[in-house]
């Protein structure tokens, strides 16, 4: 789990925790590996397996050590997307104690295409939007997630903060070059292409996650039919976005409704939304302004495949995504 995770650099950095002193059993053995398993008491890496109520158990006991001893950690872990809900349970509960974690779940969504359904998580943005006292984020970019992080950090050490989930991907994605707002990306959205100054009614198209991100940038650069012309906005949390319309009623937060995914384009505008993930996660939008909502996600249990035919099949790939955006126009 450790190299499917991408942990191998950490493990050799901060290295394995054990109350004891042991060897690494692969070097005693003479066998080959990039990883060194030398455990120590010193270390900062414990490896669970494949046991995910064990880990949700663990980071809500670390997440409550300032409870309990008197000192803050900040405790990570990190999980495959889907099996996040072999443990749920667990995970609740944690929330409900008001336990302080950073959840990292890689790799998400119907990107893991090759290994079929079992591998391949919808539910998930559902869940980091419905459940109290976790701050849900799934960002395509390495900028987006440096922010995310330093911010999570903080949160989780404040009076009123919580734990913090992290929706991730291992599809590499193009990183471009620029200089983000922390404040609009922890808001819950920043421009991709800024706006253009279109029409009234233009479309606004929304991504989440590396995996819609991939498929709205071919979009915006024209794919099979031409470019799609309108405003692109990634959005890194939807559930950030969604606690904004909640609390915009009663007048909190209403400066991401003026600027952010909802209020982007005017109340003529629709909306397009993708994401590597059930379409329910962003569909709700057109709800805060009355504005139109064509969203495109994954809702049923993936087939096995290559990426380019599952995004075909389950409609997120450049075509789906021009096709939408005609429809969103003609109404």
């Amino acid at each position: 789990m450790t190299v499917s995770t991408n942990l191998g650099p950490w493990v050799n950095r901060r290295g394995v925790f054990d109350r004891h002193l042991k060897n690494d059993v692969f070097r005693d053995a003479k066998l080959a590996s990039a990883q060194r398993w030398g455990m120590s008491p010193e270390g900062q890496h414990i490896e669970l397996g494949i046991a995910e109520q064990n880990l949700f158990l663990m980071l809500s006991a670390l997440g409550l050590a300032h409870d309990l001893y008197g000192a803050r950690l900040l405790p990570i872990g990190t999980v495959y997307d889907p099996f996040v809900n072999r443990g749920l349970d667990a995970l609740i509960y944690a929330c409900y104690q008001d336990a302080r974690f950073m959840l990292v779940s890689t790799p998400s969504g119907l990107t893991l295409a090759p290994e079929g359904g079992q591998h391949q998580s919808i539910n998930t943005p559902l869940l980091g939007m419905a459940q109290d006292r976790l701050a849900s984020f799934e960002p395509a970019y390495a900028d987006e997630l440096a922010i995310l992080m330093r911010w999570g950090f903080e949160h989780m050490q404040k009076p009123d903060g919580s734990a913090v989930w992290l929706r991730l991907s291992t599809r590499g994605l193009e990183q471009p070059q620029r200089t983000l707002d922390p404040a609009a990306v922890v808001a819950g959205g920043h421009w991709m292409v800024p706006r253009a100054g279109c029409p009234h009614r233009h479309r606004l198209s929304g991504a989440g996650g590396a995996g819609g991100a991939r498929r709205l940038r071919g979009a915006a650069g024209g794919g099979a039919g031409g470019g799609a012309a309108g405003d692109h906005l990634a959005g890194p949390a939807a559930c950030r976005v969604a606690g904004g319309a909640a609390q915009g009623a009663v007048g909190l937060r209403r400066p991401l409704l003026g600027r952010g995914i909802a209020g982007a384009a005017g109340a003529g505008a629709a909306i397009v939304s993708v994401i590597d993930g059930h379409p329910a996660a962003h569909a709700w939008l057109g709800a805060v302004r009355g504005q139109r909502v064509v969203p495109l996600g994954v809702d049923r249990f993936g087939q096995s495949g290559d990426i380019p035919d599952l995004y075909r099949e389950y409609g997120l790939d450049v075509d789906a995504i021009l096709d939408a955006c005609a429809q969103a126009l003609l109404g």
